[in-house]
């Protein structure tokens, strides 16, 4: 069944996609380049709207002709333009010089001789009724209702009740294997994780380390600084008493000197008053 579903859906989508480009192709060649028809190699696709070839080719069919052809005989069925510059799809019944008469194998009456220089070109094969499909699809809106139509058809062919798209068994040990990859590579990558962030740690402990390392002698030299300092002091104890001492020398001094001055004084009060 899924095989036939997938047959389905590429043949769907191939017609869609070469209609589609069919009819970009014949409005560019004749809107834009301004041609009769749209050639491709030579060969070119027309719709049979009369019923003057019946029962040879039908109303409904398409033909394709070969523009490519220049040689012509008796009993050949061409396209030529008429004298009101319409295609026409007739056999040729006698050529004469550069002219040909024609008639319809479904008409009583034989066309007006026309030069050979209007052949378009031979008929080549025709495709039974899909002329008129070829002409439904011309049209802008039934185009978008196709791709439309064709686009859900085949999304609905392609997914299941839940709107999941059907996989083969190829396709799901597959997308299995992909699942496991991912999950083992995320595995990889938390374990890398984890290692370097131990890692990490471990550069962190032994910076701690080299520094307490380092810091440990600079303690011991201020240590030892602060122990001189505290073995000088003494000096400093001694110098600070003998300055003391001669600041105290000094102020007996200043005392003495005065009393002196005193007992100079009465001295010479006391040899006064005798005289």
């Amino acid at each position: 069944m899924k095989i036939i579903k997938r047959i389905f859906i590429t043949i769907l989508t191939l017609l869609l996609v070469l209609v589609f480009l069919f009819n970009a192709y014949t409005f560019y060649s004749v809107k834009v380049l301004g041609k009769d028809l749209a050639t491709i190699n030579g060969y070119a696709v027309l719709e049979v709207v009369s019923g003057s070839m019946e029962p040879t080719i039908h109303i409904g069919d398409m033909i394709i002709i070969n523009t490519k052809e220049t040689n012509f005989k008796e009993n050949d069925i061409v396209t030529f333009y008429d004298v009101n510059g319409s295609f026409v799809t007739h056999r040729i019944l006698s050529i004469e010089g550069e002219e040909m008469v024609t008639k319809g194998d479904y008409n009583n009456t034989v066309d007006e001789a026309m030069p050979l220089s209007n052949i378009v070109g031979k008929f080549v094969f025709r495709l039974n009724g899909t002329g008129k499909l070829i002409a439904a699809f011309k049209k802008p809106f039934v185009m978008v209702m196709v791709l439309v139509i064709g686009i859900m058809v085949c999304f609905l062919i392609s997914t299941d009740k839940d709107g999941k798209p059907i996989l083969s068994e190829e396709e799901k040990e597959f997308r299995e294997f992909q699942k496991k990859k991912l999950n083992s590579s995320k595995d990889e990558k938390v374990i890398n994780k984890k290692d370097t962030s131990v890692k990490e740690k471990e550069k962190k402990k032994d910076t701690v380390l080299e520094k307490g390392k380092t810091e440990e002698p600079k303690e011991k030299t201020t240590k030892n600084k602060s122990s001189v300092n505290k073995k000088e002091s003494p000096d400093a104890k001694t110098t600070r008493t003998v300055n003391k001492k001669t600041s105290e020398n000094t102020k007996e001094k200043n005392k003495t000197v005065p009393e002196k001055n005193k007992n100079k004084m009465t001295n010479k009060k006391k040899k006064k008053k005798k005289k």
